[in-house]
């Protein structure tokens, strides 16, 4: 008999938003759970594990007395609690404050409802890894990972190994072979036992074997069980737990490996991108929304927090590996991703309006005279920040518009009103408000509209007909799935867009946009480039009526800089590639680095995906239509139709000539952006109180500020000294590591 041991891991996983609806995959949490119940019961040598706090908070709330029998089996030491988060999240294009969030919301569960601590990480079906997860894991209690994707066919790399983050610190990983439940082929005794044995045959000395029907949920096959114990009587296998699992290996002498795990569904990181854009927008308003908490709680503090919470324990569901990439069924999309989406936003902008509303009250104002606007810098560093609304240019009917803003000193801002949403206005005085803005850290700053003689030179288009010469937009001939199962990258370039025009569409002292028009086919596209007073970045808004299916659009930005490193963000953390014609993800940013340390590239919250032939050119996924939930070989009927056809929107920042090590900083503060509020006020002043909080040095990067924690990201690859100030007073001082993360108490 072999040496080898094969622990067998019952499971069932359970999407709950797929290829059906939400409604449905709470249900299969319910049947499922309640038929694995009963297994246990009959088989008390049998043990359990399942993930995801989203679905223990349901079973509690819908059938308490299921909930308390699988709390008796986990208190027995047979229904094992793993994964540690609200739900099994996207790992590739997820930002690392929001797996943070995760794990916060989902390990206080966990221990509030079964006085339990889970270390073990569990994410089975999310299609690649992030090169920031390790760090994040070990930061939030994880020291053991279990993942599938990539798979053998798809990345050379151990089964068991200890993954190293690029702070240094591990987690112990295992990756599992061939599936997460029990394969559909799996219909004969035989067969399970030809797998068994080639498990014994050619794997490691201590192995899984995950067993149990999932995907729709289903638990553990009665026959097939009875199948498993009689594979038992002959060859070395044992019902296990994870953790006694990992407590066998976890002393062995493992391989090491580091960096992102990927190539495995490089379509998902650019599939459906209306849900990309929602969440990014909302993830911002409760980041904002916590920090005006922070910064002046009032009486309602408490009950803000606990909104907050709410719509964070809600949101958190969205990043499910299967909503987020863009790959579950459309009415899905349509109806509980972006209610859960809504109701977040509402809750976080409504906190946040609110409180902006009281600084506009109490800010000092008294030298308003026809109106004004607040401004607030959410990052606790200084900041250099475009502001823009639609709002009244003459509201006094004076005949003529305001073209400046004025502080409390006398300081003069240009303001210049851009197009607005509609040409109409009342008094037919209406525009776009426009202004570049210095804040300092957690800035609150207030100016009044004026009347000014002189008004600066108008900027032109200089800077944008530069660009327009370095842009193109190939066409990629895109057979992929939804996934992008299969592919390194997303099809082969067909041809290029035509230029047709361009069009001078605003030009002042503030702002300036030109046009360029395209068209492909039956499609026309439009590129504004807007150039801002004070800004080195040139902001892109790309707006088409698309109607070619399969045809994937690139932003091709040609950089200057041949062959060479990319440097993209990662979850709380950066990587370098080298180009290799393969697509690729990142999080805010991309950028060719030049020998000399400059770079150039692209900065972006809600677009995610790449690739680069390494001929100085970086081309950015803008545009991928794809049929919902398209699973290859399964060819799709097309009753559901595409995604991403008709209008669409991205925004996107163009980025040149910055050192690599402002990227991380830079990408925050043009995504992040400041927020205004029009007043008519008049405050002393003398009633505002509020705390200010600032962080420095810059290359510090603040993750998460809320009435609970700070959390610092050092991104540069040196130690940085930083210090961390309340209303100009050291709070906290240290040394951070490279790449170091590192979560401070706020009070």
């Amino acid at each position: 008999m072999s040496a080898k041991k094969l622990y067998v891991i019952a499971n069932s996983h359970m999407d709950p938003i797929w290829l059906w609806r939400l409604r449905e995959g709470r249900s299969t949490w319910l049947n499922t759970c309640r038929s694995v119940v009963r297994m246990l019961k009959k088989y008390p040598f049998l043990k359990f594990c399942r993930s995801s706090s989203s679905c223990y908070e349901w079973i509690e709330a819908c059938d308490p007395a299921l909930f308390a029998g699988i709390r008796e089996l986990v208190d027995a030491g047979r229904w094992e609690l793993v994964g540690g988060w609200v739900e099994q999240s996207d790992t590739i294009i997820t930002p690392g404050e929001v797996l943070f969030r995760q794990a916060e919301f989902g390990k206080r569960y966990f221990r509030e409802k079964f006085g339990k601590e889970v270390r073990i990480g569990y994410s089975v079906d999310s299609f690649g890894q992030n090169a920031g997860l390790p760090k994040i894991l070990n930061a939030t209690g994880f020291d053991r990972y279990v993942f599938m994707r990539p798979m053998a066919e798809e990345k050379s790399m151990p089964y068991l190994f200890r993954w190293r983050g690029d702070d240094g610190s591990e987690v112990v990983t295992l990756r599992i072979r061939q599936a997460y439940c029990t394969l559909p082929g799996w219909k004969e005794k035989q067969e399970l036992f030809d797998w068994i044995d080639r498990l014994f045959a050619e794997g490691d000395e201590h192995q899984t074997f995950f067993f149990g029907v999932g995907d729709h949920g289903g638990g553990i096959y009665e026959k097939q069980l009875n199948w498993l114990l009689e594979a038992a009587e002959t060859r070395a296998i044992e019902f296990s737990t994870l953790e006694h699992y990992f407590d066998v290996i976890e002393t062995m002498d493992l391989p090491v490996c580091e960096g992102e795990l990927t190539h495995h569904s490089p379509g998902c990181y650019s599939a459906i991108s209306a849900v990309k854009q929602q969440l990014a927008s909302a993830e911002r308003a409760l980041f904002k929304a916590e920090k005006l908490v922070l910064e002046s709680p009032g009486p309602d503090a408490e009950a803000d927090k606990k909104r907050l919470d709410d719509a964070w324990n809600q949101f958190l569901f969205n990043y499910f590996h299967d909503v987020y990439p863009g790959t579950a069924v459309k009415k899905a999309f349509e109806g509980e991703v972006r209610d859960l989406t809504g109701y977040t936003r509402w809750i976080a902008s409504t906190i946040l309006e609110k409180r902006l509303g009281r600084y506009a009250a109490r800010a000092k104002s008294d030298f308003l005279t026809e109106g004004g606007v607040l401004l607030w810098n959410p990052l606790p560093v200084p900041v250099r920040a475009l502001f823009q609304f639609d709002t009244f240019a003459d509201p006094n009917c004076n005949g003529k518009h305001f073209n400046a803003l004025l502080d409390g000193d006398g300081a003069v801002v240009p303001l210049q009103f851009l197009r607005a949403a509609t040409p109409y206005g009342p008094n037919n005085a209406w525009g776009r408000a426009t202004a570049v803005v210095d804040l300092p850290p957690s800035g609150l700053r207030i100016f009044a509209y004026s009347h000014e003689a002189n008004s600066p030179a108008a900027l032109g288009f200089e800077r944008q007909k530069a660009a327009f010469a370095r842009i193109a937009f190939p066409i990629l001939a895109d057979v992929g799935d939804t996934w992008g199962h299969g592919l390194a990258r997303l099809g082969e370039t067909i041809g290029e867009a035509e230029r047709i025009c361009f069009e001078e569409i605003d030009n002042g002292p503030a702002a300036s946009c030109l046009r360029g028009r395209y068209r492909w086919k039956q499609s026309e596209f439009q590129l504004d480039l807007f150039a801002f007073a004070g800004i080195p970045e040139l902001f892109a808004r790309w707006r088409a009526e698309w109607h070619e299916k399969d045809d994937t659009v690139k932003f091709c930005w040609r950089t200057g800089i041949d062959g060479g490193e990319l440097l993209s963000g990662q979850a709380a953390a950066l990587l370098s590639r080298m180009p290799d014609a393969c697509e690729q993800p990142f999080i805010d940013f991309v950028a060719a680095a030049g020998s000399d340390g400059k770079t150039s590239g692209i900065l972006a919250e809600a677009l995610h995906s790449y690739d680069s032939f390494g001929s100085g050119e970086l081309r950015l996924t803008l545009l991928r239509p794809v049929c919902y939930a398209e699973h290859l070989p399964h060819r799709p009927h097309g009753d559901e139709g595409y995604a991403d056809l008709g209008e669409v929107e991205q925004e996107f920042w163009i980025s040149d000539g910055r050192p690599a090590t402002e990227l991380p900083v830079i990408a925050r503060e043009r995504l992040w952006g400041a927020e205004h509020l029009e007043i008519t006020a008049a405050s002393d002043g003398a009633e505002l109180l509020r705390t200010v909080w600032s962080v420095e040095p810059p290359e510090v990067i603040a993750l998460c500020q809320n009435s609970r924690v700070f959390r610092l990201w050092n991104s540069a690859a040196e130690p940085k000294k930083f210090r961390l100030r309340r209303d100009g007073a050291e709070f906290a001082s240290g040394t951070l590591a490279p790449a170091e993360i590192r979560t401070l108490p706020a009070r």
